[in-house]
């Protein structure tokens, strides 16, 4: 399969994300900032089957959501769709690799209302994290990756 067959033509190229789910994780290489600036507008229909099949690319997706979610010049729309609605998909162990860039994110003072809604979806996010990783309040706050 060509590599480029699993990236979206249109936001109605669903077709691509069944191509995608055949893929293997090799061949998204080289395409995953590609793959994920596809899910910046969750009304997109393609965008919404995106993030039921990214999850199985998270360990190749994860250093790229890494340097978006650093990088304050990055669209705030993605930044809040892979907050809010890829990363609560993926196992536990990524989110525990992203956890202090989340944090980081759950603690900025919003400037205006896209901040706001990234920062509640990061506040959101840490406290599943918190839940699925069964760590009481208290050595959440105190975990190492929490502190920066």
């Amino acid at each position: 399969m060509d590599n480029m067959a699993i990236i979206p033509k249109d936001k109605f190229d669903v077709e691509a994300v069944t191509r995608l789910a055949l893929a293997q994780c090799g061949q998204i290489l080289g395409n995953e900032k590609l793959l994920l600036e596809w899910i910046a507008d969750m009304n997109w229909p393609v965008a919404k089957e995106l993030i039921k099949v990214m999850p199985i690319f998270h360990k190749e997706l994860l250093p790229y959501i890494a340097v978006i979610l650093k990088n304050q010049e990055e669209d705030m729309c993605l930044k809040i769709s892979i907050v809010e609605h890829l990363l609560p998909r993926f196992p536990n162990d990524s989110l525990e690799e992203l956890a202090s860039h989340i944090t980081l994110i759950a603690n900025i003072n919003p400037k205006d209302e896209d901040e706001l809604e990234l920062r509640d979806a990061a506040i959101n996010l840490l406290t599943y994290i918190r839940k699925v990783l069964n760590i009481s309040e208290k050595e959440f706050v105190g975990k190492e990756y929490f502190k920066d």
